[in-house]
């Protein structure tokens, strides 16, 4: 079993970087660790109802997106999109305020200079530095290397001067008002963290890449993910489900292959790594590293896991108020104070809420006449972490009697502010943990984005996506972000350095095959 490149991992990023190397003509070999492929991007279904846990809804995705882009590029052209109601993609809902977010800065500006005519001022100043932001990482990303990056940086005083602040800290130098602070930290669970502990840039960045436009793959997930492994398998590419990587070979200083957990060997000049970073480096063995980065994958800070709530419903229940805009719904607007209460407790009083099939209308997400609901909710993964070491659908009654009384909980909230009724109209309902996340991703205690987005771990300190292993490459949630487009395009990169990797080595000796071949049959 010898490929030019073996891929760890099939969420959206590793699909990414085979796709990139498979279309470049080396042969490539997917080794997926679960029964299905795409990470988070796999859906399930229920009684002929498709969720997609993992992805209620992607940025770039226009015609000149950076996503959509990326797809072109790999012959995905095909691919299609729905855009969320431009007007009000995402709705903040606060006990005494709410605002919908909208397609443009200046749109969404004007909205809350207009809510809040006191804080004009600030909030031109906040708005200036994020579209300073916004053309700083676009810039950023099209630049060839590290070089070019510092030189880009080191012209963006205004951005270095946030690099090392909290979202607390750049708002309240910017408004006095509460509720303003929270509507504009309103979508701040995207990276999974409260305004006290998030990075500033990061969250101008996912504001950034909202403002673009709000999209949602026609099909859901699984039609995204199906679109990456039926280009795979047109590529020749081999794809292996059920096979967990539990060692990377390598000699010290090159990588050479690795080893599944039945035992086998798989040998490849490349290795590209999806899982997650401290993972990898447990693969490659701990010893092998300096002593810096081995510090540094032992004492990674993981996010959060979630408390995800799937529902079927019937066709009565009055969805349109809600359309195809995602809500986060807060029980305050202290999101600081919030977050510690959810996560003390296992149930808050905060939750993220979409409606799919508003979305998708004619996706195939549910039978006809009928609709999905799904509700997400961060949470602490050490309640759940007896949970661990069992198999799905054979955890025991305490814990359906644990994931019932969570359900019961957030169903009532949002009857309450939502959808009145909500329960009356469940046809089918399927509640997720972290042990689910653990079962289906094996990310580590069930977390969903990586590591937490803290200062100390946000770029350029997360993960680097070469690895001192010669040929190791990584990509995913702990090289640039948590998300399907930042997870895209750090497969992307590694694609990219895998096949910049092969090529050098192939140019060693380029005559000599063709020689001995010629010489000796």
């Amino acid at each position: 079993m010898k490929h030019d490149v073996l891929v760890i991992g099939s969420g959206i990023g590793g699909l990414t970087a085979a796709l990139t190397c498979a279309r470049a003509g080396r042969s490539v070999s997917v080794l997926e660790a679960g029964k299905q492929f795409g990470g988070y991007t796999n859906p399930f279904a229920r009684k002929h109802f498709h969720f997609d846990p993992g992805v209620h809804y992607i940025g770039e995705c226009g015609p000149e997106g950076t996503f959509r882009n990326l797809l072109n590029r790999l012959g995905l052209e095909h691919v299609e999109f729905r855009e969320l109601d431009p007007d009000g993609f995402d709705h903040y809902v606060f006990p005494e305020y709410s605002v919908k977010n909208c397609v443009g800065l200046d749109r969404f500006h004007a909205r809350l200079a207009a809510d809040f005519p006191k804080e004009r001022e600030g909030l031109g100043r906040f708005f200036q530095l994020l579209e300073h932001v916004d053309t700083t990482l676009s810039t950023v990303n099209r630049m060839r290397g590290p070089v070019d990056v510092l030189k880009v940086l080191r012209s963006a005083p205004r951005m270095l001067r946030w690099g090392r602040a909290t979202l607390g800290e750049l708002l309240n130098a910017h408004f006095d008002d509460p509720q303003l602070r929270a509507a504009v930290a309103g979508p701040c669970g995207d990276l999974g963290l409260p305004p006290a502990r998030l990075s500033a840039i990061l969250h101008l960045a996912v504001l950034a890449h909202y403002a673009k436009g709000a999209y949602f793959p026609h099909g859901g997930s699984g039609a995204l993910r199906d679109a990456f492994v039926d280009a795979l398998q047109a590529e020749g590419a081999t794809m292996k489900r059920n096979a967990r990587v539990e060692r990377i070979l390598h000699d010290g200083e090159r990588v050479t292959g690795v080893i599944t957990a039945d035992g086998a060997e798989h040998h490849a000049e490349v290795v590209i790594s999806n899982a997650q970073a401290s993972q990898t480096y447990d693969m490659v063995g701990l010893g092998h590293l300096g002593k810096r980065l081995r510090k540094k994958a032992t004492s990674v800070e993981d996010s959060y896991g979630s408390i995800v709530i799937c529902m079927g419903v019937d066709g009565a229940l009055d969805t349109s108020a809600m359309g195809s805009a995602n809500i986060w719904s807060y029980d305050s607007a202290d999101i600081d104070a919030s977050f510690a209460d959810g996560l003390a407790n296992a149930k808050g009083g905060s939750f993220f809420l979409t409606v799919p099939t508003n979305k998708d209308p004619d996706g195939g997400l549910a039978p006809e006449g009928m609709q999905t609901v799904e509700l997400v909710a961060l949470c602490a993964s050490e309640p759940w972490k007896k949970y661990f070491g069992s198999k799905t659908m054979r955890r025991g009654e305490e814990y359906a009697a644990a994931k019932e009384a969570i359900a019961d909980h957030y169903l009532s909230l949002v009857e309450e502010r939502h959808l009145p009724g909500l329960r009356d109209h469940v046809v089918v309902q399927e509640v997720g943990t972290p042990a689910t996340n653990l079962s289906y991703t094996l990310a580590r205690g069930g977390n969903i984005y990586g590591p937490a987005h803290t200062l100390a771990q946000s770029p350029p300190f997360r993960f680097g996506a070469r690895a001192p292993i010669d040929g190791l490459f990584l990509c995913g949630a702990s090289v640039m972000s948590a998300g399907v487009v930042p997870c895209a395009s750090s497969g992307r990169a590694a694609g990219k350095m895998a096949l910049a990797h092969l090529g050098k080595r192939r140019r060693t000796f380029p005559v000599a095959p063709r020689v001995l071949r010629a010489a000796f049959g």
